[in-house]
């Protein structure tokens, strides 16, 4: 489509941000913390009054999983860095604020955090666990199609099978005589 497409080019200049507007959030950071410790205000009352972030802030603070966009995160797929950082709390504990340095190189930010629920090991369950059934239901019918796809073009399909390995076990009839 003609007329659709450009190239872009920018010129950045980032400004320096004091040590001390830096040391000053950290502060008031801390002081927010302190304030839901003593229960002047919850959580979700001080996301909404003193986040930065617009995507969190009226929604309670709550991070969604980039991966699904649900609440949950899974221990072994989360960020590393988000993962070293929420480990060691407890339910309901509240973090000291965090550094957080942007990977894009924008200004440094300081975050709290909070675990809100740990999910222990139990039975599946549809209600709580509709989105993990859901991906495996999914992921076994992709492997079914593609099954069923080989099983019906692998007859025709010549694939070349070095003498040495002619002699391995299979799961399909790679090795045609």
């Amino acid at each position: 489509i003609r007329g659709q497409e450009l190239d872009l080019r920018h010129i950045l200049i980032q400004p320096e941000i004091p040590q001390a507007a830096v040391e000053a959030a950290k502060i008031e950071l801390d002081t927010i913390r302190k304030h839901i410790m003593e229960g002047k205000y919850t959580f979700a009352e001080a996301a909404l009054n003193f986040s930065d972030e617009k995507e969190t802030k009226f929604d309670g603070g709550l991070l969604r999983n980039p991966i699904n966009f649900d609440s949950r995160f899974e221990l072994t797929k989360m960020d590393p860095t988000l993962y070293n950082q929420v480990r060691n709390l407890k339910d309901e504990e509240i973090s000291y604020p965090l550094l957080e340095t942007d990977p894009r190189g924008g200004p440094p930010k300081y975050k709290i955090l909070k675990v809100t629920n740990r999910y222990d090991e139990h039975e599946a369950d549809f209600a709580k666990d509709y989105l993990k059934i859901q991906e495996l239901a999914l992921r076994e019918k992709q492997y079914k199609a593609i099954k069923e796809w080989m099983d019906e073009h692998i007859e025709d399909t010549y694939v070349s099978v070095n003498a040495a390995n002619r002699s391995c076990e299979f799961a399909n009839n790679w090795v045609k005589e």
